[in-house]
């Protein structure tokens, strides 16, 4: 079945390729001798390397070999030191066109001016972004202004073993399940042996910040005040005091339904032991479904509890503050993010199109079990480092704090206010 929906899935991309969706790629038409008889260069950089049937490699190549106004120079960086050839590279006068970005570096690069808002590009151009998820599209837009088109996504949502929940005659994770309904069905998944050891644990608190940070938001909590410039009484509130003590215990004690640092080195990895059987549920990103289908385990997916609002994870292109043509680095990103290269990466390397028509498509041949990965989509919001300059100070007191909290290194208030303090230390900096 797995090769018949690989087939299925393979076809209905390829009928998307033909048709880009109905969403047409266009090209600038001014003609190199409108130009002085040279191409307009635009220069665009990506980490990774390129693999196979590279979509991005695929596009430049069709890009250039049919538009008589510009030339992609398309520079593949290896992923490590990839954001201090980024600096270097602006830093030398030179720079690039066109750039790729991990989400965590949006606001970074909006701060240090190398990223400029392609607000007045957009406009002049509306029709080519009706068809883009909204949630999708959202995700790359900074203090109101569009700073990045985003190229691949992931968003975080509930994973689980069925097969645990069917050996303790546990009813699947549901769209209407509170925090409190996981823990009392991870209490019911939590199985000892009788000597003591552990059989399977219900669910994985992680210390992965995107994890912990999620939880809040699920709980309608934030580590940032509504304006985006306060931690003081957020990220140390009565109600964030609570919630980090109650996530921080899932972990802790005889009684815990967690793994803790120990039984991860006698149990292997969450991924591992999801897989393996020790595990009843995580929160992980899509990129999760390649090493969940591959062991053959019997997963299924769902949105997060609570409010079900979740971290959406991301990369994006910007282009350039240093950028002398704009209007054709525009075209260039549309090819690089559009419909047509979208459908060669859900193809190639099996990532989510960001197109919604494209969406509709899969979503009918992903198979039930992956199902919560589109379905958390409306629900994704940004992760706090992309809101503002004071997100990911506040980010890395908060997983620290929370560190401390399970090892229980202080008073939980006394923890947090310290926090606190440690982010106003920085943004003095």
């Amino acid at each position: 079945m797995k090769k018949v929906s690989a087939l299925i899935l393979s076809a209905i991309l390829s009928c998307c390729l033909l048709t880009a969706c109905g969403v047409p790629v266009e090209t600038p038409t001014t003609s190199a001798s409108e130009t002085g008889g040279e191409k307009i260069k635009i220069t665009v950089t990506r980490w990774g390397e390129i693999a196979e049937n590279d979509a991005e490699k695929t596009m430049v190549d069709k890009f250039n070999a049919e538009n008589d106004a510009i030339e992609i120079v398309y520079d593949v960086v290896p992923g490590d030191g990839y954001g201090d050839r980024l600096t270097t590279s602006f830093s030398s006068g030179e720079g690039y066109d066109l750039f790729a970005s991990g989400e965590g570096d949006f606001f970074k690069w909006i701060e240090t001016g190398l990223a400029s808002p392609m607000d007045s590009l957009m406009a002049a151009d509306s029709d080519w972004l009706k068809d883009m998820n909204k949630s999708i599209l959202e995700m790359g837009q900074i203090q109101g202004s569009q700073y990045y088109i985003v190229r691949e996504y992931s968003p975080i949502c509930l994973w689980y073993n069925r097969d645990v929940f069917d050996r303790n005659n546990v009813e699947y994770p549901t769209s209407d399940w509170t925090w409190s309904d996981l823990e009392e069905a991870a209490e019911k998944l939590t199985v000892k042996n009788a000597d003591g050891t552990y059989e399977s644990f219900g669910f994985n608190a992680q210390t992965w910040t995107y994890a912990p940070l999620t939880y809040m938001q699920s709980n309608g909590l934030d580590i940032i005040s509504p304006d985006e410039t306060e931690v003081e009484g957020y990220l140390n509130s009565a109600e964030m005091v609570a919630a980090i003590e109650r996530y921080a215990g899932y972990s802790s004690g005889d009684d815990r339904i967690s793994p803790n640092a120990a039984d991860f080195e006698a149990f292997g990895d969450a991924s591992a032991m999801l897989i393996n059987g020790t595990l009843a549920m995580t929160l992980n990103g899509s990129w999760a479904k390649s090493s969940m289908e591959s062991s053959g385990v019997n997963y299924g997916t769902a949105i997060v509890p609570g409010n079900h609002e979740s971290y959406l994870c991301a990369s994006g292109y910007a282009i350039s503050s240093r950028c002398k043509n704009p209007e054709a680095a525009w075209e260039v990103l549309k090819a690089l993010t559009g419909a047509e290269c979208t459908a060669l990466r859900a193809q190639n390397t099996a990532t989510l199109p960001t197109i919604d028509s494209q969406l509709e498509e899969v979503k009918a041949i992903i198979g039930e079990q992956n199902m919560g990965i589109i379905d958390q989509l409306p629900t994704s919001v940004q992760p706090v480092g992309l809101r503002a300059s004071i997100g990911n100070p506040a980010a890395a007191a908060f997983s620290e704090a929370l560190e401390r909290v399970i090892y229980k290194d202080g008073d939980t208030k006394t923890i947090l206010d310290e926090a606190v303090q440690d982010v106003k230390t920085a943004m003095a900096d």
